[in-house]
């Protein structure tokens, strides 16, 4: 497993924790941030060579309007279509010119762009063998393409859907390498991963079912939720990013102008496998209970765990302690190679956060919203189940 970095805003933080920490093995340009001109920006030239790019095809032509996006820079991305409807023949043009401009820019990792909101299960397959047939032509030895498979939630949730997908994208004659797993999960008011166990089960079957088929996958957009995958499965390339849109797909990032408001930040905590707001972090403290939830060994976890510090989400303290925590967990996971074993090495991690919480509870401190343990029994329910 290659952890990758997503490159979106303040992408200066993902490549100081890779250059000065160690932290990740790969990188992913975002189009949305970078535009056509990222290979003239100093910070990303040094790691040019271990990056791939998302075109983000996504929003189709909403995403033109867009305040600070730079998607229409591409001549060839949907965003500049003019006409009323993106026909299918000019997307599979538009997608050709992506393939292409990936090649001429020497990316060896080529992520083919896909719509995302398309409802009609056919339109997916019938571009997914359309696009199939055409690489069959280009592939140079050291390339490797990755389909994107752009699962929207009402897509996600519906597991025969599902099947129908994964059943033409294993098809004997497909020439992909590998898939590129995009999926809007749609977490519940005030949560940071879903619990709805129709979404993890249907994945968790996507990302099974291309391994077992000998796909490389690519799970982008992954959020912390990813351990739950990665406990019964290997995944390639597993993507870590700084801000919540970088961890959580939602597809209205790409048709509207949206924020995501005001925050003094999140502290990944390894013993709770949970975001807790700074505010809880606060009480924790306070309580002389922080040592239940204190990552070890983490040079950003001392910095903003210290008396007096000056929590606010856009500091780079509170998003590095964040990256080297996650991608910490998910190496632990990881490179436990048997799948039986790893699952119950997850399960007792699961086991041990929920002791946690109670112990913190056992010393009056309630952790409520996103800093409670509302995904664990679920987390633990499916993988006993599966």
């Amino acid at each position: 497993m290659k952890i990758t970095h997503v490159l979106g805003h303040n992408s200066n933080w993902n490549v100081e924790t890779y250059m000065q920490n160690s932290i990740g093995d790969a990188f992913l340009i975002t189009a949305f941030t970078h535009g056509i001109h990222y290979d003239a920006k100093k910070l990303l030239k040094p790691i040019l060579d271990l990056s791939m790019i998302d075109l983000q095809f996504y929003g189709k032509k909403e995403s033109s309007n867009i305040e600070k996006g730079k998607l229409s820079e591409f001549d060839f991305h949907p965003a500049n279509c003019e006409e009323n409807d993106v026909t299918s023949v000019y997307f599979e043009t538009c997608v050709k010119k992506a393939i292409k401009f990936q090649q001429d820019n020497g990316f060896k990792k080529i992520i083919i762009p896909n719509f995302y909101e398309n409802e009609k299960v056919e339109d997916i397959i019938y571009l997914i063998k359309t696009i199939n047939k055409y690489i069959k032509t280009l592939k140079e030895e050291d390339e490797e393409y990755y389909m994107t498979l752009p699962f929207a939630n009402h897509i996600i949730i519906d597991k025969e859907k599902v099947e129908e997908i994964l059943f033409a994208c294993t098809d004997m004659d497909m020439n992909f390498d590998g898939y590129f797993v995009v999926c809007e999960t749609k977490p519940e008011f005030r949560k940071k991963i879903t619990t709805d166990i129709k979404v993890i089960r249907n994945l968790s079957t996507v990302l099974k079912t291309l391994k077992l088929q000998s796909f490389k996958t690519i799970y982008a957009y992954a959020n912390w939720d990813a351990i739950i995958y990665l406990a019964q499965t290997d995944i390639d390339y597993l993507t870590i990013g700084s801000y919540e849109n970088l961890r959580n797909f939602d597809i209205s990032r790409f048709t509207n102008n949206s924020s995501g408001g005001p925050s003094k930040g999140y502290y990944f905590s390894e013993k709770l496998l949970n975001m807790v707001r700074a505010e809880h972090i606060t009480l924790i403290k306070g309580t002389g209970n922080l040592k239940l939830v204190k990552n070890e060994k983490n040079i950003f976890s001392e910095v903003i765990l210290k008396d007096g510090y000056n929590w606010n989400i856009h500091r780079p303290d509170i998003n590095k302690c964040n990256l080297l925590a996650i991608s910490r967990l998910f190496q632990e996971i990881s490179s436990i190679s048997d799948l039986k074993r790893r699952k119950k090495h997850v399960l007792s991690l699961i086991k041990n956060a929920i002791e946690i919480y109670k112990m913190l509870e056992s010393k009056h401190v309630y952790l409520d919203n996103e800093s409670s343990n509302y995904h664990l029994s679920v987390w633990k329910t499916y993988l006993k189940t599966s």
